[in-house]
């Protein structure tokens, strides 16, 4: 059993290097749907981080009514952070809104501003709650509980209108970006299928008498099929690691540069894959060797009547 499976595996790699150059071909084919793939994935990711940022910063601001009693909103707030959607409630009084007002002014406009407010006997500015969302698609259902509230009587507006079609651009946004992905991943398999369904075709065509010599000397139907199959097998592991080998260099050059370009932004490329780099690059070589052997064995089979 031994011997049968070294003969096999030999047989697969002289094939290879005896057809060297439509094995390079191959090779350098399914590398470049690897390489594709691959920075499709890191684009993914970096929209993705996008989406969790811009995310972070979308929230609800509800604005009480002057004549709303602070215990009254407090009791409010306790309600909503019980919510399980919400992920933080902050409570902004209404010195503090005032404060804050003054800040986003210059020292002049400030000084008008507080003296207009000086003569005023009470603080015209109301208290608030800033509320956000654990995910941006659970704002409706935060806002429903909101108006459904018994102390919905106490607000006097809500922020949501105005981010309403920012939240649905968002939501479209993630939807189409995994659209994408499920069809360039799609239309790299159908590529991927191809090359290695001609591939075998024509190493099996220009080995047919030796398949046939190999078939009246008593070798069996596995025997020679298996060194085909193995061999669409070691094309996609050969691809995989020139993929690495390619991708990790190019991303350590890139880095400097994109952190750079995305200032601010907690995305590091290196990093992304160095986390994910198990689950990345086992599930493309897991799918890419089930795919070559599907792909090969169909050509076997309708190719090499034995």
């Amino acid at each position: 059993m031994l011997l049968s499976l070294y003969r096999i595996f030999t047989f697969a790699v002289q094939n290879f290097f005896r057809n060297f150059w439509l094995s390079a071909v191959t090779v350098f084919i399914l590398t470049l749907s690897f390489l594709t793939v691959n920075f499709f994935i890191l684009a993914n990711g970096l929209a993705d981080t996008i989406l969790q940022t811009i995310e972070k910063k979308v929230n609800v601001t509800v604005y009480f009514k002057v004549s709303s009693q602070e215990s009254d909103i407090q009791t409010f707030a306790e309600q909503i952070r019980a919510f399980p959607q919400v992920a933080s409630v902050d409570y902004i009084a209404k010195q503090q809104a005032l404060e804050e007002f003054k800040k986003k002014h210059d020292s002049q406009e400030a000084s008008s501003i507080g003296s207009a407010l000086a003569e005023l006997e009470t603080n015209p500015l109301p208290s608030s709650l800033i509320i956000s969302a654990k995910q941006v698609e659970e704002y409706p259902t935060i806002i429903s509980a909101i108006d459904t509230s018994s102390y919905a009587s106490l607000i006097e507006k809500k922020s949501y209108e105005d981010h309403r079609e920012f939240i649905s651009t968002l939501e479209r946004l993630k939807s189409k970006i995994r659209q994408a992905g499920i069809g360039i991943t799609i239309f790299f398999a159908c590529i991927i299928a191809l090359i290695i369904y001609n591939t075998i075709r024509i190493t099996i065509y220009s080995r047919r008498k030796e398949f046939g010599i190999m078939k009246l000397v008593g070798a069996s139907n596995w025997f020679i099929r298996a060194p085909l199959i193995l061999e669409s097998g070691l094309y996609a592991v050969i691809a995989l690691v020139l993929t690495i080998l390619i991708l990790y260099p190019t991303l350590s050059f890139l880095q400097p540069y994109t952190a750079r370009y995305f200032d601010g932004l907690a995305f590091d490329v290196l990093g992304f894959f160095n986390n994910n780099f198990l689950r990345v690059f086992g599930y493309q070589l897991g799918a890419a060797l089930t795919l070559n052997i599907l792909t090969s064995g169909f050509a076997i089979g309708r190719y090499l009547r034995v």
